[in-house]
């Protein structure tokens, strides 16, 4: 009943059958009891920074530091929070340390510089 909406929806089915060429995919972890933050809500705050995204690549949303690198290894970028604090990741590869609050903030700076957007 809604066009935009079922664009959405089907542009959004596509990415996650890898069938489009642009947009991020955002990729996060369930949560368990190793998680110390509210990381469905800090899932949705990056999703919704970067939903106009044209360009292809992955961005992981991890709840804990001390698995969260690994598991994601395989998305271009990725926080991985613990209590208070959380560490920016690319491939896998730790970057930097942050406060929990800075977490959005340096990650949107680490993919701009980085995609020069």
């Amino acid at each position: 009943e809604n066009p935009v909406e079922e664009i959405k929806v089907a542009k959004e089915i596509l990415k996650v059958l890898d069938l489009s060429d642009e947009g991020v995919e955002i990729i996060s972890c369930p949560t368990c009891g190793r998680t110390e933050i509210n990381l469905i809500n800090l899932a949705k705050q990056v999703e919704k920074e970067f939903e106009d995204e044209k360009r292809k690549f992955s961005i992981a949303v991890m709840g804990c530091v001390v698995n969260g690198p690994g598991e994601a290894k395989e998305a271009d970028y990725g926080i991985a929070a613990g209590r208070g604090t959380g560490i920016l990741f690319k491939k896998g590869e730790i970057i930097k340390k942050v406060p929990e609050k800075d977490l959005l903030e340096e990650l949107k700076n680490l993919i701009r510089e980085d995609l020069k957007i």
